[in-house]
């Protein structure tokens, strides 16, 4: 029968592309058990664990469609640091905690009535497509061991594999420790009523949970070239490296970045968030056997589905993609990751139905990085819900 992932990457606002997706995969009305009905494993960080608490609450579709699409909804996990020192520090300098911690955790609770304060063994109890319940995994950091922490609805053992853990906290416990990124985002660790402080699962490197997935279903005593995975992301800027002929100000390549202690900082304090997903993908596709070698079904057990921000053209000629403006382009590529103002989610909106249609190109498994020429993936979100679809046929 196969063992089948569906991976939820973090991403803040930017997670509506994932509900979009699955609305485009189902329906409206679908109900979040009804999606959760298709898979035997369910991973999410971050913004990621948010969609899959949503699915699990069992809203359908469209309801947690409109959480992403009301400000009042999205603002109401980003209360402003009470800290004055530190907004001024983001503001001014572009470096300190924008939001506040410590009301998060009942704000998840009011937000899933009927899960949030269930554990995850509890909340997955029946779901799921197999005989076995829906395994659930979301990923923290343990801001005190200083190591990855995965919360988990049931053990992973196996001979050779250790003993990994089923989580004690409840479902809105765990997605408030994953999606508390520090530094730049929120002005502390996320304290659980245990007492133990986490950080964002995106410091671990599993911004991009799937690699993750793939570990936990062999770990669970899975064949790898058993083991399917659709991947959903938020959203990637991929751009080329300028060129000797890309103009200095171009909008459409990657220039150099400024190096220096407040610069590093900075950097750093943005890249826990970016992860570039192509990684975690690839790694996935080589861990599952990389080629299905069935008749009839994709290059990969590892189906891809995350709009490209990325140029048309080629070296020394490059545009924006379909029928975009140079200043919408520029305005979708350096768009925050935590956008909170309706305006920008317009735009996280507007580049997702251009990427539904298959205006704007899909990030590839692995792809040429000068070239941007495709290598492995689907070159749009209609191909990798076919292959998606096909995938599902054998597995």
């Amino acid at each position: 029968m196969g063992y089948r992932i569906l991976s939820l990457d973090g991403g803040r606002s930017w997670a509506l592309i994932q509900v979009r997706a699955l609305v485009e995969l189902y329906s409206p009305t679908t109900t979040g058990h009804e999606v959760l009905a298709d898979f035997d494993l369910v991973a999410g960080n971050s913004g990621g664990s948010q969609v899959l608490a949503g699915l699990l609450e069992d809203l359908a579709l469209k309801d947690l469609l409109a959480y992403y699409q009301d400000e009042t909804m999205r603002r109401s996990l980003f209360s402003p640091t009470p800290n004055l020192l530190y907004r001024l520090l983001n503001r001014y300098v572009g470096i300190g905690p924008a939001y506040s911690t410590q009301h998060k955790l009942q704000v998840l609770q009011d937000h899933l009535p009927k899960t949030g304060s269930k554990t995850l063994a509890d909340t997955a109890k029946g779901l799921g497509r197999g005989a076995a319940d829906l395994h659930v995994l979301i990923i923290g950091f343990d801001y005190d061991a200083n190591r990855s922490a995965f919360f988990r609805s049931g053990p992973t053992t196996g001979p050779g594999w250790g003993h990994g853990h089923e989580a004690s906290a409840t479902l809105a416990e765990a997605i408030h420790a994953s999606t508390n990124a520090p530094v730049n985002y929120f002005d502390g660790p996320a304290i659980l009523p245990s007492g133990s402080r986490f950080w964002d699962g995106g410091i671990t490197g599993c911004n991009n949970p799937s690699l993750a997935a793939v570990t936990e279903a062999i770990g669970r005593g899975q064949k790898p070239t058993d083991i399917v995975v659709l991947s959903l992301g938020t959203g990637t800027v991929s751009l080329p490296t300028r060129g000797p002929k890309d103009p200095a100000d171009s909008p459409f390549v990657r220039a150099p970045g400024k190096t220096g202690l407040l610069n590093d900082i900075h950097r750093l304090a943005t890249s826990i968030m970016d992860d570039p997903p192509d990684v975690a993908t690839f790694l996935a596709h080589v861990m599952t056997g990389g080629d299905t070698n069935i008749a009839g079904s994709p290059a990969s057990r590892v189906v891809r589905m995350n709009p490209k921000i990325s140029p048309a053209g080629t070296p020394g000629a490059w545009g924006p993609p379909g029928k975009m403006t140079v200043q919408q382009f520029k305005d979708i590529s350096t768009l925050a990751v935590d956008a909170l103002e309706q305006k920008d989610v317009d735009k996280i909106a507007a580049y997702t139905e251009l990427w539904l249609k298959g205006d704007v190109p899909n990030q590839p498994i692995r792809e040429d990085t000068t070239t941007m020429k495709l290598e492995l993936g689907s070159a749009s979100f209609k191909e990798a819900a076919s292959l998606w679809q096909a995938l599902k046929n054998f597995y």
